[in-house]
Order: C-alpha cells, then structure tokens, then sequence
C-alpha cells in the first residue's frame, strides 16, 4: 500500500509539475509574441526613417547643386562687372 501511496503522490507531483511548466510556457510564448510584435514595429519605424534620410539627403544634394549654380552664376556676373569700365 506504502508503494501506491508513494507511486500516486510521485505521479501528482509530475502532474503539477507538467502543469507548472505548461503555463511557464504559455506565458514564454506570449512574451515571444509581444517582443516580436515590438520588433516589428521597431523595424518598419527604422524603415521609416532611412527613407525619411533618403529623402533629406536627396533634398541636401539639391540644395548643394542649386548653391553651386548660383555660385558660378555670381562669378559670372562678378567676372562681367570687372570687365565693364564705369
């Protein structure tokens, strides 16, 4: 009888344990769901702002060009100014 009574409690307590780690589980896999969404999310932000960078690099190239324009124009004008007598 000792020995059923020691088989059961064993058995009840594989049982528990099993539970225990069921719910362990169940919550890790939760937190893995949640961390995935949030790497997502982090993701498509980081996405957001290289092209938000693209674009400001690409509005900075622009602006570098046009002030080259403007600045070989003004030289050009400088250049005929110099060149008129007054």
């Amino acid at each position: 009888m000792d020995k059923l009574k020691s088989l059961e409690e064993k058995i009840s307590s594989v049982i528990e344990k099993a539970k225990t780690l069921k719910l362990e589980k169940e919550t890790i896999q939760k937190r893995v769901e949640e961390l995935e969404g949030q790497l997502a999310q982090s993701q498509n932000e980081a996405n957001a702002l290289r092209q938000e960078l693209n674009t400001k690099n690409a509005e900075i190239d622009n602006i570098r060009s046009d002030k080259n324009t403007v600045s070989e124009q003004i030289d050009a004008i400088l250049g005929e100014l110099d060149s008129i007598e007054i």
